[in-house]
Order: structure tokens, then C-alpha cells, then sequence
């Protein structure tokens, strides 16, 4: 957990500094924000979160090396160019579900093996592939502005994007379905479809949504969603003391973020907010 947590927050670095061209239109302050750190200041808290990582992964064994490079090989280039996967949309869902699906692999190569046939890791992974699209919603006008690709810009209209968004949701459940019917998951996986009450709420609140603001609101309690379904699904794979601890650590750490407004994904926009005249 604790490399993952040092990779993700790489990756946050790396993106809000590759996206300052499409942040001067859709998030000014997060522009502010990374010029006051500056390249030197960028590359060197890099080096530092990377570096950090790749010295605990010594102590795991070259499995979890090899799956820990692969890692921060999608972390970088899931925003830099020449690769930049996030500039197409289905590269940018494939890379984004490797926060969930990676950070799987690389518990499982602690054990010694990386199955990737393995049914958890699938439902976990195209479950986070799927939520990718809701994350790029709040951003929709803006990314329009910029003339950026998303699977939300690549429909003429947000309503669009909502309900195609609201569809692939869906899938999960049917994979979830699958997965039990052929006997590749134990019938107790099926409590997770308990959380798709929650998923019918968002998915509700989405269609009303009249604003970026509100669609943010959305976001945020949809992101507690993403990560109930994901920390439940591994509590059923492995329902022990250490792992319920594990989760109301997760669930802590993300009241905490939303609490003090860590998170640079702010409900009003910046370029939706109206300008003075000047007198």
C-alpha cells in the first residue's frame, strides 16, 4: 500500500505538471499551484516518491520489481508525451484501471505469482476501467475549450457522455454475474451487488446534474463508490482482521483528503466563474 500511495501521488505530480497547457483554460489555480513549485522543484519531489518506492521494492523481491516498473512506466507516460496515453480515450481508461489493477498484481507477486487470468483482478481492474469515464465528466466543458480528447469530449453533448458513462457502469455487474455463473468466483461475490443501489443513486444524480459544480459533487461521492466496490470485493477475497483494518485505514485516509480539500479537483471551475468588470 505504501508503494502504491508513493506512485499515485508521483503521478498526480506528473500530470498536473504535463497538463499546465490544458489546465490554463480548464483549472487555472492548479496551474498556479505547480508553477510556484517549478521544474526543479517538480523533478526533484519525482525523484524522491520514485525513488522512495523503488528502494522498498528492493526489499519485496524482483517480481514486485518487475511490476513496480511497469508501474511507473504507466505513471509517467499516462500524461507525457510521446506515449501520453490519457490524449486517447481508450488508452486513458486501460492506463488509469493499472492503478487498481497493478497495485493487485504487485500484492499477488509478493506471493510469488502474477496471474493475470486471476478473477478478482479482472472484476477490480475492468471495474476502475469502467470509472474512468465518470472522472472526465466535471471537466467536460473545459476539456472542450482546450480541445482535449476524453471519453466524455468525444460525444457532441454532455448529456451523451453521462448516459454512455452511466452504461459501462453498469457492466461490472454483468462481468460480476459471469464470473460466478461459470464458477470462476464463489456465490459470496455476490454481495457486491448490494452497491449497485448506490450505483443507481449516482447514476441518478448524474442525469440531473445541470452544472460542472454539480457533476463534481457526483464525482466525489462516486469515488467513495469506486472505492467501497473494490475494498469490499477484497475484503470477500480475503475477510481477515488485517484486512477490514486495511480498508478503514483507506477509508480514514480518503475522509481525511476530502476534509481538508487536499484534492486540486475543485467543484466550482475556475473558468466558470464570472468575471468582474472592471469599473
Amino acid at each position: 500500500m505504501a508503494v502504491a500511495g508513493l506512485v499515485t501521488a508521483a503521478t498526480n505530480v506528473v500530470n498536473a505538471f504535463a497538463d499546465r497547457k490544458e489546465d490554463s483554460v480548464n483549472q487555472p489555480s492548479r496551474v498556479f499551484w505547480i508553477d510556484q513549485i517549478g521544474l526543479p522543484g517538480t523533478v526533484t519531489s519525482l525523484l524522491v516518491l520514485y525513488g522512495i518506492a523503488i528502494a522498498v521494492s528492493i526489499l519485496l523481491g524482483p517480481l514486485f520489481m518487475l511490476v513496480l516498473a511497469v508501474g511507473i512506466f504507466n505513471s509517467i507516460f499516462y500524461s507525457v508525451r510521446p506515449l501520453r496515453f490519457k490524449a486517447r480515450p481508450l488508452a486513458s481508461l486501460v492506463s488509469f484501471s493499472g492503478a487498481v489493477g497493478l497495485a493487485f498484481l504487485s500484492g499477488l507477486s509478493v506471493m510469488g505469482s502474477v496471474n493475470l487470468l486471476n478473477p478478482v483482478f479482472l472484476l477490480v481492474t475492468y471495474f476502475m476501467f469502467t470509472y474512468g469515464t465518470v472522472k472526465n465528466l466535471p471537466d467536460y466543458s473545459g476539456d472542450k475549450k482546450a480541445g482535449t480528447r476524453t471519453s466524455a469530449t468525444i460525444f457532441h453533448s454532455l448529456g451523451n457522455a453521462i448516459r454512455f458513462s452511466g452504461i459501462l457502469l453498469f457492466t461490472p455487474y454483468i462481468l460480476l454475474a459471469t464470473l460466478v455463473a461459470t464458477g470462476s468466483l464463489a456465490s459470496i461475490y455476490l454481495a457486491d451487488l448490494g452497491l449497485g443501489l448506490i450505483f443507481a443513486a449516482i447514476f441518478f444524480q448524474m442525469l440531473k446534474a445541470k452544472s460542472s459544480q454539480e457533476l463534481e459533487k457526483t464525482h466525489t461521492f462516486g469515488f467513495f463508490y469506486a472505492i467501497s466496490f473494490i475494498l469490499f470485493t477484497l475484503v470477500l477475497a480475503s475477510p481477515t482482521l488485517a484486512s477490514i483494518i486495511v480498508i478503514l485505514a483507506a477509508y480514514l485516509w480518503t475522509l481525511l483528503v476530502s476534509r481538508v480539500s487536499l484534492d486540486s479537483r475543485v467543484e466550482n471551475r475556475d473558468w466558470e466563474k464570472p468575471r468582474k468588470k472592471k469599473t
